[in-house]
């Protein structure tokens, strides 16, 4: 019963129509032991009074048996091959409340309830035979004890047996009882149920293979968070951003693209210049670097296309396997804005990042209406690869722009992907 399992990760890809991506995969194979019992029909008897051989009926017993393992789950399929091991047999057999002319009616400890056979201790009482009780319970015991000699071969691997393994350890239990019969002897004159029956139940142990494969990841991890610029309706120098994966900072990225973002320092007036100042000191902010990933001082590296309005990406690498990340099978990536918004007296909105305005600015000059101030973390695109076979060496799983949908100004810590352990997104994603 081999099971190939494809991973959750390929099974979602393939839901949200994007190409599977093929991680380095670890194919284990595991034996499981599985238990089952098979409890049998009750089995119909015909001894000889007295007597305890099964011969009359066993090889009709066999095919009871047979229907019995048949109909239990995962018992009929190892049956067939071979791999069904016998551990434990269990066999109560009974006789009649009834020994002899001397004895008369027995006790017994019995009695029959439409078609089961029920334990009952009103048999126990005066006025029956406790001396034939017990050479009752001893023929019973010795009719399951010869039961499961005789059939332990015809179940076995043996020529003409079934094919089932029997343990070496074998558990035999046999057990006796004795049935009210109304005091009616086991005899050929008896037409009613007269005790002799036999109860069974089997276990049977096997072993099955179960094959899967685990999806494994080198630790290494790339995250771009990154805008389009004009295209994603994004000019501003407001887009400053805390990176967290499962609440822990990995780093500030900053997707300015306006004014304070594109001028050099010798572009501005003494009074421009000075505001300037306090706002490259900042974390995150600082001019455009250049368009090539070059370290920012903030946890990771940027890129900056140098235009009003122009393309901005922030990356980083993350090793999953930092204890401060509680990275696991389910891990969230999240955004926060770091710009403050606020609304004045008389109705206009301003930005600021560690109390250093940013819309408008010292001088008013925003190029932009004062109730558009406020980061708008629906602007962000996410690119993630991972790095599924040699360190360093990365390949893209996700490239695009979550549906986040806040508005300007928002200041909670959005949720942008659930990513498995291989930084793969899972679930609903833009």
């Amino acid at each position: 019963m081999k099971k190939n399992i494809l991973s959750e990760v390929n099974r979602t890809r393939e839901i949200m129509g994007l190409p599977i991506v093929e991680q380095r995969k670890e194919t284990i194979i595991t034996n499981i032991p599985y238990d089952v019992q098979v409890p049998v029909p009750t089995i119909k008897g015909t001894y000889l009074p007295g007597k305890s051989s099964p011969s009359a009926f066993i090889k009709e017993s066999i095919t009871t048996i047979i229907k019995a393992i048949n109909n239990t789950p995962g018992a009929s399929d190892k049956l067939d091959s071979g791999d069904l091991q016998l551990v434990d047999i269990n066999v109560k057999a009974g006789a009649s409340n009834y020994w002899d002319k001397t004895t008369g009616p027995t006790q017994f400890d019995h009695e029959i309830v439409g078609d089961k056979y029920e334990p009952t201790t009103d048999g126990k009482g005066p006025g029956l035979s406790e001396d034939g009780y017990d050479l009752n319970m001893e023929l019973a015991e010795l009719r399951a004890s010869t039961y499961i000699d005789e059939i332990k071969p015809l179940l076995g691997v043996e020529e003409g047996g079934l094919g089932i393994v029997i343990s070496d350890k074998l558990s035999e239990t046999p057990e006796g009882m004795v049935v009210y019969t109304g005091g009616k002897n086991d005899d050929t004159n008896c037409t009613t149920d007269c005790g002799q029956v036999l109860l069974l139940t089997l276990s049977f142990v096997y072993t099955d293979e179960e094959e899967y494969r685990k999806t494994k990841c080198l630790p290494e991890l790339m995250i771009a968070i990154g805008t389009m610029g004009m295209e994603d309706g994004h000019i501003c120098d407001e887009a400053i951003f805390s990176i967290k994966v499962n609440g822990a900072e990995i780093g500030i990225a900053n997707l300015n693209n306006a004014k304070y973002d594109i001028v050099k320092e010798s572009d501005y007036n003494f009074d421009d210049r000075k505001h300037y100042n306090k706002l490259i000191s900042l974390p995150g902010f600082g001019v455009g670097i250049g368009n090539s990933f070059e370290d920012d001082g903030n946890g990771g590296q940027r890129k900056s296309d140098n235009k009003q309005g122009g393309k901005r990406t922030w990356k980083t690498t993350i090793n999953t396997e930092d204890a401060d990340l509680n990275w696991g099978d389910e891990n969230i990536l999240s955004i926060t804005s770091l710009v403050n918004t606020e609304t004045t007296s008389r109705g206009a909105a301003h930005s600021y990042i560690n109390g250093t305005r940013v819309c408008p600015d010292s001088q008013g000059n925003t190029g932009r209406q004062d109730d558009k101030c406020g980061s708008h973390t629906e602007v962000p695109w996410v690119v993630i690869k991972n790095t599924p076979t040699t360190k360093g060496e990365y390949e893209m799983v996700y490239g695009k722009y979550p549906n986040i949908g806040r508005v300007n100004g928002d200041m909670d810590t959005t949720d942008l992907l659930t990513l498995d352990n291989c930084g793969v997104p899972v679930g609903p994603v833009g």
